[in-house]
């Protein structure tokens, strides 16, 4: 039995536009410069309160600003305008992947449970995953708290487990568990960056990851 971990924002879903506005109306309701979309999806994959604090400066109001994201986030995904979309071919390949004897799927998200629970739920992904990690059950990545708590729910060894992500963070968070790491070139860090933190292996396309995993886990 193998376990795949896989990220979120980024790796499965394009959140660019729910982050991207969430961001706008938060730093503006509270009278803070709006950062540039690039400041904001480049630290995408840690925590909150970090990405916050890093944007707007650790006298910013951080615990307030960080509240004010759930019901944002609620309303925006509600918006088509807004709302993340699973990249092309991620679904058909999670169903694949999980119709698998031989595999067991997780998450590991800077999202908290009440963010990513109802977008997995929305996109008929919940049933698929047999761990949930988020922001506020493990340490921020690159800790490798999530990953660890993973294998231990999945009660899985970290020989067999593969963390995929879109980030550093990602890439970084599964060397300091001791499992695989595979990058995707889709999201929001570049893959000279993915290569420098150290992936075992960087998919360009889902295909290209879906051929990567097949051949891996036979």
């Amino acid at each position: 039995m193998k376990l795949i971990i896989f990220d979120f924002d980024g790796t499965l879903a394009d959140s660019r536009k729910l982050i991207v506005e969430a961001q706008r109306r938060v730093f503006s309701e509270f009278g803070l410069p709006v950062p540039a979309p690039e400041a904001s999806l480049a630290l995408i994959g840690r925590s909150l309160e970090l990405v916050l604090a890093e944007l707007a400066g650790p006298e910013a109001p951080i615990a307030a600003m960080t509240a004010a994201y759930p019901p944002l986030v609620k309303e925006l995904r509600a918006d088509p305008a807004f709302a993340d979309l699973p990249f092309a071919g991620v679904h058909d390949l999670l169903v694949e992947l999980g119709a698998r004897s031989d595999l067991r799927l997780g998450i590991a998200t800077g999202h908290i449970s009440g963010a990513i629970e109802p977008a997995l739920a929305a996109f008929g992904w919940r049933e698929l995953f047999c761990t949930v990690q988020s922001a506020d059950k493990a340490p921020s990545k690159p800790h490798p708290g999530m990953i660890l708590q993973a294998l231990d729910e999945a009660e899985i060894d970290a020989s067999n487990a593969v963390m995929i992500g879109d980030t550093a963070f990602d890439i970084e968070m599964a060397h300091a568990a001791g499992v695989a790491a595979i990058g995707v070139g889709w999201g929001y860090h570049s893959r000279d960056r993915l290569d420098a933190a150290g992936a075992d292996f960087i998919a360009d396309t889902v295909q290209d990851l879906r051929r990567h995993l097949n051949d891996g886990s036979r």
